[in-house]
């Protein structure tokens, strides 16, 4: 099985397509990992132990004129395989289906975002491609099911083509990775109580917002930092934001974190601002740790994965005094938070990898 992706971010879709690969039988599967470019030194440690590894190119940069040069290294793999994964929607779809097409392999599609929010921010072309391609699939994977109706909606396929298997983690790797020690600059960051948020610093992620709805809740007394672990073209932009509201002092933007999962299961809240989702990876695994959950209410995954508030507090989206209100009474009042940390840790039960895995094997022996 040729599982493919551009490159190895820090983002949910990388960890996604890793667990996925990790969690298949090796008894049964073979698996290699194709990346377009080289894997970024430091974060070999995300690679499944049980999967090949390989790349087109060393360089990290990205050139129009290299896609040759990317699909033919994808076909000496892919000549191999018995089924090809397109384990990220854009450039990995597009190569995965030429491969399949050239070769006479079924492609799979793995669907990670809600496209009825996301289209609207991407240029036409993108949504261009996915009529173009997915269609072409032997099978498409969505994230979620409030992700497959959008999806859908866009998209022409036979219902018998669209699966929906569930994002899953590992709940004992991820709380042992929480049992690591923490970098040394969070030492003054934990000297308050701690609101996280981790993601990649681009609109998406709505920490603009989640920046606002802290500032109001200092200017309420709730005396607490904010630490957002990620990196992206926004940085500037948000701290100037934080610069702005008199809350420099308060947020903390450290870049890119090896290990988040020790970091935020020592924090008082777990925040998610996004403006719109798919089924978010790090949601689950804040569940996982039992991290107390305050969520917008985005398309979509959110509200399916938290059961509608159910295992923690939803909010709308863009509402920063809705989102300050919950996260200050998340950090003010224990009872309330012990309550949410104790949902998080049973809805994470719930949450079986096994039966997401036993899924994924399904379809790939149907292929």
């Amino acid at each position: 099985m040729l599982f493919t992706l551009v490159f190895l971010g820090g983002g949910g879709i990388e960890r996604s397509v890793c667990n996925v690969l990790a969690g298949l039988d090796p008894r049964r599967f073979a698996t290699r990992l194709f990346f377009h470019h080289r894997p970024p030194p430091g974060r070999e440690d995300r690679l499944p132990a049980n999967t090949e590894v390989s790349w087109a190119t060393d360089s990290y940069d990205y050139h129009r004129q290299n896609l040759p040069l990317y699909l033919w290294h994808l076909l000496r793999h892919a000549r191999e395989a018995d089924v090809i994964v397109a384990g990220q929607e854009g450039r990995a779809a597009l190569l995965a289906c030429l491969a399949g097409k050239l070769l006479g392999k079924p492609v799979v599609g793995m669907i990670h975002f809600d496209w009825g929010a996301f289209h609207r921010e991407q240029p036409r072309r993108q949504l261009w491609g996915l009529r173009l391609l997915y269609p072409r699939m032997q099978r498409i994977v969505a994230c979620g099911h409030d992700t497959a109706r959008s999806f859908q909606s866009l998209v022409p396929v036979p219902e018998e083509r669209l699966q929906v298997i569930p994002n899953f983690v590992d709940g004992e790797v991820v709380r042992a990775a929480a049992d690591g020690p923490v970098p040394d600059w969070a030492g003054p960051v934990f000297e308050r109580p701690v609101v996280i948020a981790v993601g990649r610093l681009e609109p998406q992620k709505g920490f603009d917002v989640l920046i606002r709805a802290h500032a109001l809740a200092r200017q309420e007394g709730v005396d607490h930092h904010l630490l957002i672990l990620g990196v992206g073209s926004l940085e500037a932009e948000l701290k100037a934001l934080a610069r702005s509201l008199g809350v420099e002092s308060s947020v903390f933007m450290p870049g890119f974190a090896s290990n988040p999962h020790a970091l935020m299961r020592r924090a008082a809240v777990f925040a998610l601002s996004s403006r719109f989702e798919g089924l978010p990876m790090v949601l689950l695994e804040a569940l996982a740790l039992g991290c107390p959950v305050v969520s917008t209410d985005c398309p979509s995954g959110p509200a399916e994965v938290l059961e509608n508030g159910r295992h923690g507090v939803l909010v709308p989206v863009e509402d920063a005094p809705a989102l300050a209100q919950a996260l200050a009474r998340a950090v003010l009042d224990e009872v309330h938070r012990k309550d949410l940390a104790r949902k998080a840790r049973a809805r994470a039960e719930e949450l079986s990898s096994a039966k997401a895995l036993g899924a994924w094997e399904a379809l790939l022996d149907s292929l």
